[in-house]
């Protein structure tokens, strides 16, 4: 896939997607959220090729316990293994790391999938707009604390994998005017009052109109557009040749409890089901662009890359202007500061694994 366009999207919605496969008997699997949607049914075909170990996560205990039955009655894998994960909670980050740690685990994956879309602007306890911590905030601070665990059980031969689960509508995310004046990027894309206020705005489709929506209309790309900028930046401070390959995947529009939210919005409802029913993939189907990511040989070569219907895609305009990488390189201090602050292994991890920025 090039730049979206119309034509583009359509024809990978459409586009029948090959069923990834690997030997994956010595391999220890992560999933987040992999109680419904692309979590779900990717973890479940994993299991199915009866990996050395896997571990699934869902909000709560009752959820973990359901999906534990589901996913082994489903692929007939016993031992799975199924952990509470908030991502409305920094703690509960950290604590499921904690809890990682201290049973002695191992990974050689970790698919971040876990994500919310929501129109209305909410705060999490931590007191962070939802939306931007569990997508972004608390995703990054994941996939920090578990970058050691990741490299530990990466080799020359075969890199570990970290695939963050973004969305081709990051190039659809509004571009952060003014966001060179504003004292913090993340500060401010968090403040109610700005997530409430009107901009103006277009989507990047040829002949599309500039119309005038919420911030919050538009708040599920730029999450989106976060990950693939958190990737990018990531991946460019890891050593060379990388122990474990980063990727930002695009599984396509498909039919899941994403949009459980927005559709709660009458205004919506009836337009996302008809959206869906000419439009949207099989969750089956937007998991095999997740797989390929995960199990596929050719890591190395996805390393960094944002990946769409199982090849490696071009990224936003924005991303790639200079605006963009201003922008993205801001955002990767402002998060570390962040989440240094919150769990402070953060601040050694990066110390002792990434290539540190040249003053």
């Amino acid at each position: 896939m090039g730049k979206l366009t119309v034509f583009g999207y359509l024809r990978e919605q459409w586009t029948e997607l090959p069923i990834p496969t690997a030997d994956i008997s010595d391999q220890s699997l992560v999933v987040v959220g992999a109680n419904v949607g692309l979590g779900n049914e990717a973890a479940a075909q994993l299991a199915q090729l009866k990996p050395k170990s896997l571990l699934i996560t869902s909000r709560d205990e009752v959820k973990c316990e359901r999906s534990k039955a589901d996913m082994e009655s489903r692929s007939g894998m016993t031992g799975i293994e199924s952990w509470p994960l908030e991502l409305c909670s920094f703690d509960s980050v950290s604590s499921f790391v904690d809890k990682f740690e201290a049973k002695g685990c191992t990974a050689n994956v970790l698919i971040a999938n876990a994500g919310i879309s929501t129109l209305k602007y909410k705060r999490t306890p931590d007191g962070y707009e939802a939306t931007l911590q569990v997508n972004y905030l608390s995703t990054a601070l994941l996939s920090l604390l578990m970058l050691p665990h990741l490299i530990k059980t990466g080799t020359p031969e075969h890199a570990s994998r970290l695939v963050i689960v973004s969305s081709e509508v990051h190039h659809l995310a509004n571009r952060l005017k003014g966001a060179d004046k504003w004292p913090s990027i993340i500060e401010t894309i968090n403040d109610e009052a700005y997530c409430t206020s009107r901009q103006v705005s277009s989507t990047s489709f040829p002949g599309s109109l500039i119309t005038s929506s919420s911030v919050m209309l538009n708040r599920y790309a730029l999450s989106k557009l976060l990950e693939v900028m958190f990737v990018r930046e990531l991946s460019s401070r890891l050593a060379t040749p990388t122990l474990i390959a980063v990727s930002a995947v695009n599984p396509g529009s498909c039919h899941s409890r994403l949009t459980r939210d927005v559709e709660s919005n009458p205004l919506f409802k009836y337009a996302v089901r008809i959206y869906k029913g000419l439009l949207a993939r099989t969750t089956e189907m937007g998991s095999r662009t997740i797989l390929h990511a995960a199990i596929v040989p050719g890591e190395r070569e996805r390393h960094g890359q944002y990946l769409s219907s199982c090849e490696v895609a071009e990224v936003s305009d924005y991303t790639l202007s200079a605006e963009g990488r201003e922008v993205s390189k801001r955002l990767w201090h402002e998060t570390l500061k962040i989440l240094g602050d919150i769990d402070p292994r953060v601040n050694t991890i990066v110390s002792e694994h990434l290539i540190q920025d040249v003053a």
